[in-house]
């Protein structure tokens, strides 16, 4: 589940809104749904960063919900016409927060396959061999003996729970001596980046260029700072990592911190990620108070691959890391017993 950062800052709502043709006249109470509306509203349009990637005409939005705003109307209604607007942006890290509900914006995993079946995992794979099975922190994982060749399988499925250095040092100890992994993070809504970049660095033995990182800076669409590299750094100890070939599973449920997994994995050679393209949600959310006391997050910042396309521009991958391999869960093999995911995986490692 992702999980939200809330900040809180002050700031002067605009007498005039740029665009609206539209001036106040009066003051308004700060509790007022008009007075909340505008301020919302001026919030993302001066610092939301994706209005020119997804090539949102924020003004043509403001007339489509302006006029639903009205005096007296009540907390509920008021929350569905600001929670209807924020979902223009199609954002998962676009929320807002009151005391009786919160928004988010679910078709971005209901309009795509599942592609995950957790009991499936567990009972075919993980307990396979109840002997090799481990739950280490927040990490399950097995050794599959297959076709003479060990093949690691680990899954991680929530980078809000941190395993200890300790802990990962025992779970890359199992998975060195294999002939390769399955890391498999389908499900795993994000958390916190830490964990994110600390379980790719178990994989290198050196820094690799993952990605670039810019912020907001301004209202103008191309106002943002300079970018600036990420990189995919060994962590731990070098006899407590792998090195050898790697595929990581992922769905559409493997959202933000996850997101940045597959970037970060993307970086190293041995790696093949596979599955369907992540969530996305690689743009750093910050969040802030309206002026009823209702919280918000919204995207302030984005992350442009390391990789160019064609026309030799970084990719935006905002709305999801695509795999090397696309595939899907196979539901007629799945009533047989068997993943078609993991199999594929296996059949890359077997084969490389």
């Amino acid at each position: 589940m992702i999980r939200t950062l809330r900040y809180t800052f002050l700031f002067l709502l605009p007498f005039f809104l740029g665009g609206c043709d539209k001036l106040w006249v009066g003051e308004q109470p700060a509790e007022d749904p008009r007075a909340v509306f505008e301020a919302f509203w001026t919030e993302i349009e001066e610092k939301y960063s994706y209005l020119d990637y997804k090539n949102l005409n924020w003004n043509q939005v403001y007339q489509t919900y302006s006029p639903m705003i009205r005096p007296g109307m009540d907390d509920t209604e008021l929350f569905r016409v600001l929670e209807a607007m924020m979902n223009e942006l199609k954002d998962g890290h676009a929320n807002l927060f009151t005391p009786f509900t919160y928004s988010t914006y679910r078709p971005l995993f209901l309009s795509r396959p599942t592609n995950f079946d957790a009991r499936l995992i567990l009972e075919r794979y993980l307990l396979r061999d109840s002997l090799s099975f481990f739950t280490t922190g927040p990490i399950q994982h097995t050794v599959l003996d297959t076709l003479g060749k060990r093949i690691g399988l680990m899954t991680y499925r929530d980078f809000t729970q941190t395993p200890s250095e300790a802990q990962l040092d025992f779970v890359m100890d199992r998975m060195r001596p294999c002939d390769g992994v399955i890391l498999d993070v389908r499900g795993n809504g994000g958390g916190l980046l830490s964990n994110a970049r600390s379980l790719a660095g178990r994989f290198t033995d050196e820094g690799r260029k993952s990605h670039y990182h810019r912020m907001k800076t301004g209202r103008g669409p191309d106002q943002f700072s300079r970018l600036e590299a990420v990189f995919t750094e060994p962590t731990g100890d070098e006899e407590h990592r792998f090195t050898g070939p790697v595929v990581l599973l992922q769905n559409r449920g493997s959202y933000s911190a996850t997101s940045f997994l597959a970037l970060h994995m993307r970086a190293l050679p041995q790696v093949r990620l596979m599955g369907d393209t992540t969530g996305g949600g690689l743009g750093i959310p910050h969040g802030a108070t309206l002026p009823n006391g209702w919280n918000y997050r919204f995207s302030v910042g984005q992350a442009l691959s390391a990789e160019r396309d064609s026309s030799g521009a970084y990719w935006n991958w905002e709305n999801g890391v695509p795999p090397h391999i696309a595939v899907d869960l196979d539901p007629v093999q799945a009533t047989q017993g068997f993943d078609s995911m993991i199999e594929r995986a296996m059949i890359e490692l077997l084969n490389p």
